[in-house]
């Protein structure tokens, strides 16, 4: 182009943007068109764009593009990568059950995104990270769109356009070193008939990260390419990587190996000389052969493939039937991350990790570090033997958190922060056997970190009451309380009358400053259950079968 016609293409372009001809996002139109990622607030612009013919980059994801730095790591690195993950799922483990061999955990079993449906529709799929519900199951949905140059006039250019909805779910594995990948497109959309004959190439990439085995795309499920039409009548694909274990070694005695895989999406439309492709974000499997994963009496799990860039918490939802048996154990941990001062043995200070948003515990192989389970295990005795001295002991043990499977617990974590207290012995071993199983089917390898929650009730306030209402108060009988540090998984409040005349009822209001002051629960009663609201400035009011007597409430938020 001659710098004569730059100058009057220039100068035409600026016209047209003062008269309001064109837009800016038209004046930067690529005549070689392209590929995007869309999603978001932004959809339904530039889909409305792309069906005008107009660019639609102004509106796609840069940063999906982003590969990771270095391709090659060290496995030390690598773990410390995914100790740095931010995100984290609920174990969904079942309880344990009494057999003729003593307290077993349930089978194993996944817990899989089932569907396109379940994928698309959690908040977290559209993400720079995906989706990870658990360490078997990874989901990642966007919006991809090409346009192809329809024509160029004085730099504006105009396209045809193909956008479809691609979802890929990823399963890891408890039995094998195998990673399968099912992906589908769906939502079609074409603005252009002849686009239906474009075809769509759609393929799943590794790369290794430790050891060339590490990343192994399995010849049965190749690339799959089609026409638009054929994806519009067979919309999915499957695609399986595997991985070679390494030689056992001091350094990676549990033969682990990591890859990271992505999908690449290309487009070709042969009349137009078009070809186009774009790469979805990466998602991080790790592999390993680590034979000490098992379960009580007989359940084995020698290899596995696990999306390690998520950590586990091991869920222990006391209140349901099923749980009673680790209700005891349950409580103790609780209460030691909640409370930690006020444990066994007493400790200036004392924290004790585990719980979301502490430190997390990290796994101990035993066997692997026996000398170091032994001390923990022994200083667990020593001091249970001190601080419960003077108590019948029938029938009990001696429980302590953190576990001693773990480097934080009484010996390795170097600082006396633990505790221990005396539950009852079935308790004890049903709970021994139940975490046990968990590391296996959680796949919670020695050194890998994870979380502890105890879904028990918890105390959220307590608000003392006269017997009537204030003097001077038409409804008030106490002073205003707030109801915090309401933990996630609550799903209701109880209301307990633990002093003072026991039938007494009442009704909580809130203090509006500047208006009329509104009842937010009504006829209220020792174990009366209610919504949750987490309302500043709330009190007792209209008192009712008290004798006049004054009564305190515990407030309780409950699973």
């Amino acid at each position: 182009m001659s710098r004569s016609y730059r100058l009057i293409v220039s100068a035409s372009l600026m016209l047209f943007l003062i008269m309001g001809l064109i837009t800016p996002a038209e004046a930067q139109s690529n005549p070689e068109g392209g590929g995007y990622w869309l999603r978001g607030a932004n959809m339904e612009k530039a889909t409305k764009l792309m069906k005008e013919g107009k660019s639609v980059e102004r509106y796609s994801e840069k940063s999906i593009k982003e590969k990771t730095e270095k391709e090659v790591q060290t496995l030390e690195d690598l773990r410390n990568e995914d100790k740095q993950s931010s995100s984290v799922y609920e174990s969904k483990m079942g309880p344990p059950r009494f057999t003729a061999l003593g307290w077993e955990p349930p089978a194993f079993d996944y817990d899989h995104i089932s569907t396109v449906e379940e994928c698309r529709n959690n908040p977290s799929s559209g993400s720079e990270t995906g989706y990870i519900k658990n360490h078997y199951s990874f989901c990642w949905s966007h919006v991809a769109t090409y346009q192809i140059p329809r024509s160029c006039r004085f730099g504006i250019c105009t396209y045809d356009g193909v956008q479809i909805q691609f979802t890929e779910i990823g399963y890891g594995s408890n039995q094998s070193r195998k990673m399968r990948v099912y992906y589908s497109i769906d939502d079609i959309l074409v603005t252009n008939p002849s686009l239906n004959g474009a075809k769509l190439k759609i393929d799943l990439v590794c790369q290794a990260k430790i050891n060339p085995g590490d990343c192994k795309p399995d010849s049965k499920t190749p690339a799959i390419e089609r026409t638009i039409a054929q994806w519009k009548n067979t919309n999915y694909g499957l695609k399986t990587f595997l991985s070679d274990a390494p030689p056992a070694t001091d350094n990676n005695p549990d033969q682990i190996g990591y890859m990271d895989f992505w999908p690449k999406l290309t487009i070709k439309h042969a009349p137009r000389k078009f070809t186009k492709t774009i790469d979805g974000i990466k998602q991080r499997v790790r592999f390993d052969s680590a034979k000490y994963m098992f379960a009580f009496p007989d359940q084995h799990f020698w290899q596995g493939a696990i999306f390690s860039k998520t950590d586990a918490v091991l869920n222990v939802p006391v209140t349901q039937p099923g749980f009673a048996p680790l209700k005891e154990a349950g409580e103790h941990w609780k209460f030691a991350m909640d409370q930690p001062e006020k444990t066994k043995p007493y400790k200036l200070g004392k924290k004790i990790p585990g719980a979301l948003g502490d430190r997390p515990l990290t796994r101990m192989y035993t066997k692997r570090h026996p000398e170091e389970y032994a001390q923990n295990r022994a200083k667990t005795r020593s001091v249970c033997n001190k601080e419960f001295k003077d108590e019948d002991r029938t029938g009990k043990e001696c429980d302590e958190f953190p576990f001693a499977s773990t480097w934080e617990g009484s010996s390795t974590n170097g600082q006396d922060w633990f505790s221990v207290r005396l539950i009852p012995k079935e308790s004890n071993n049903a709970t021994g056997r139940w975490l046990a199983a968990w590391y296996a089917y959680d796949r919670i390898l020695d050194n890998d970190p994870f979380y502890v929650q105890v879904k028990a009730p918890v105390k959220v306030g307590t608000i003392s009451s006269y017997g009537t209402p204030k003097p001077g108060q038409d409804h008030r009988s106490s002073d205003n309380f707030s109801l915090k540090n309401i933990p996630a998984y609550a799903s209701k409040l109880q209301w307990k009358v633990t002093s003072g005349p026991a039938g007494a009822q009442f009704d909580v209001m809130h203090d509006d400053k500047f208006g009329f002051d509104e009842t937010i629960f009504n006829d209220l009663r020792d174990g009366s259950t209610t919504d949750i609201k987490t309302v500043d400035d709330i009190y007792l009011a209209n008192p009712e079968k008290t004798n006049d007597q004054e009564f305190t409430v515990e407030i309780y938020a409950i699973p």
